[in-house]
């Protein structure tokens, strides 16, 4: 029914979604990254590589053609803006080639939707938070259709502190898997770390400040790797739900809605957790196939779209954008 393509950094996706919102075929390639992080010109080239024989293996999978996609979408930004334009140009084009809509999706309402579909139990008003590798953000929704910016990272994301870190300590990039790991068995008191901006009352989020102290920690060679691991691991996602809860809190949230790759996080999943219960709302966390980018995100954005409108269309001229500003989030971005 609709055909959802991601490609806002270096993971290429492709979706094929029931008008429910159910997946009906889905696949997500990441592409290696042997220069120790992203390179835009590298990885736009191979979002053109792969694309296209991904969007016929996904159709395939779903025992469907182009002809039977009613609506495309894709996401327009923010993200790095060559590696966009490469799904966006795809999208349109098929869009244009068939007569069919098309939806230019912003990456971060896409994100928040994964918790939409026709079986969504999130009740309103409710608090996300959206922590990634290019975006640390609180926002207050009233309802699907209305959301408000909170707070972000006046810096650096908190994905990005992860990413930095598990490279500055030589465990790979990206490299918050590894380093989520090697916390497991660190004493998370071990090392004495700064909290910048970390006062539960301001939604706003810093990063940077953080990251330069596990670096001059760790040049000092006194801790161990478990220790910084767990000591800088426990500090932001203490630093992340003491925030979301607060405003929870103060804004009468009855639903905590969590996004992005660092929900892949465990400690912060069972922080997260444990704040529900114990000021009992419901938490909406993201499957873990889908913390990272993903094109089901788009498609449940495109969708909730077209159940408030049906008449929703994006022009062709639609066209990449590398930063959202605002305060209120909209599916649509042009």
């Amino acid at each position: 029914m609709l055909l959802a393509v991601e490609t806002s950094c270096d993971d290429s996706a492709a979706a094929f979604l029931s008008a429910d919102g159910s997946v009906l075929a889905q696949e997500v390639f990441t592409q290696p990254t042997q220069m120790g992080g992203v390179v835009p010109e590298i990885a736009s080239r191979l979002h053109m590589e792969v694309l296209p024989d991904m969007v016929n293996r996904v159709l395939a999978s779903a025992d469907a053609s182009l002809d039977d996609v009613k609506y495309f979408s894709a996401t327009a930004g923010p993200g790095l803006v060559g590696s966009l334009l490469v799904g966006l140009s795809f999208t349109k084009a098929a869009a244009m080639a068939l007569n069919r809509p098309f939806l230019g999706i912003n990456h971060l309402a896409a994100h928040i939707h994964i918790h939409y579909s026709s079986a969504s139990k999130v009740r309103f008003p409710a608090v996300a938070l959206l922590v990634s590798g290019g975006h640390t953000a609180l926002f207050h929704m009233t309802g699907w259709n209305a959301c408000t910016l909170l707070g972000s990272t006046r810096d650096d994301a908190a994905g990005e502190a992860f990413d930095k870190t598990a490279k500055l300590m030589h465990l790979g990039y990206p490299g918050g898997k590894a380093l989520d790991l090697l916390a497991a068995t660190g004493n998370p008191d071990a090392v004495d770390l700064p909290s910048p901006l970390g006062a539960a009352h301001s939604p706003e989020f810093s990063f940077s400040g953080l990251k330069t102290a596990v670096r001059l920690a760790w040049e000092t060679g006194r801790y161990s790797a478990e220790d910084m691991a767990a000591s800088f691991r426990a500090r932001v996602c203490g630093i992340l739900t003491k925030k979301l809860y607060f405003q929870a809190r103060k804004l009468r949230a009855v639903s905590v809605l969590a996004a992005g790759g660092v929900t892949a996080n465990s400690l912060l999943r069972e922080s997260l957790a444990a704040g529900a219960t114990r000021m009992g709302v419901d938490l909406f966390l993201p499957p873990m196939q889908h913390t990272t980018d993903n094109a089901v995100m788009v498609g449940r954005a495109a969708l909730a779209e077209l159940d408030f409108n049906p008449a929703a269309r994006s022009p062709l001229s639609c066209n990449a954008f590398a930063r959202w500003s605002g305060e209120e989030l909209s599916r649509l971005c042009c």
